[in-house]
């Protein structure tokens, strides 16, 4: 009944161009198609010994955008439904990738995570995940915060992440292929870094999926 109301009195919109929509969080056909596309992205020379393939789901730019942004710098979890969306249309790169496969979301800075409130990678990917059979399990920490990276080069940014990641504790990753989820992949150094010292602590294959990335 609530659901109703909602629709009778707000109906759905879609959230790059607003125009109305069966379902709410759905984008409609036109911008589903310009901006929703599950795509392998090409790794740089650097990734190759510890990335072994790279999938983005979305475009970063307009609507897909606005959503992670109003997420990660508003706090706004209503965003979280068309981003569930939008990982929805994504089923083709798990026919690629081995069976048993644990995830990992790239972590916040313990700081980060306190002012956020919630890490918005586990928002995004946790539901996806789970209708997948996929364990989300945090195997990696971050042992400190970085420098804000936008305005670096990638050279700098491999520089500044350095050692800002660790396993956890007594985690046994040897022979697991891993399943890493980041929201963003700009340049890539931070799944770069991540899955660096995922494979120094014995894990076999790093994979990554984002939600959005900047590269077509």
């Amino acid at each position: 009944m609530f659901s109703a109301l909602l629709n009778l009195f707000f109906p759905p919109r879609c959230p790059n161009c607003s125009v109305y929509v069966e379902d709410r969080g759905t984008f409609c056909a036109v911008c589903e198609r310009r901006l929703v596309h599950v795509h392998a992205l090409a790794r740089p020379q650097e990734f190759l010994p510890y990335l072994d393939g790279i999938w983005a789901f979305a475009h970063y730019r307009e609507g897909v955008r606005d959503l992670l942004h109003a997420l990660k710098y508003q706090r706004k979890k209503s965003a979280l439904p068309a981003l569930h969306t939008i990982l929805a249309a994504g089923e083709a790169p798990l026919a690629q990738l081995p069976h048993s496969l644990t995830a990992v979301a790239v972590p916040l800075a313990p700081e980060r995570l306190r002012t956020r409130g919630f890490n918005q990678v586990e928002e995004i990917f946790a539901p996806w995940l789970a209708a997948h059979d996929i364990t989300l399990t945090p195997l990696l920490v971050r042992m400190r915060e970085t420098a804000p990276l936008y305005a670096r080069t990638r050279a700098e940014r491999r520089q500044e992440l350095r050692g800002a990641f660790s396993v956890v504790g007594n985690a046994d990753l040897a022979g697991h292929d891993v399943l890493l989820v980041d929201d963003i992949m700009t340049t890539g150094a931070t799944l770069t870094e991540c899955a660096r010292t995922l494979k120094r602590g014995g894990v076999n294959r790093v994979y990554a999926f984002v939600l959005a990335s900047e590269h077509l």
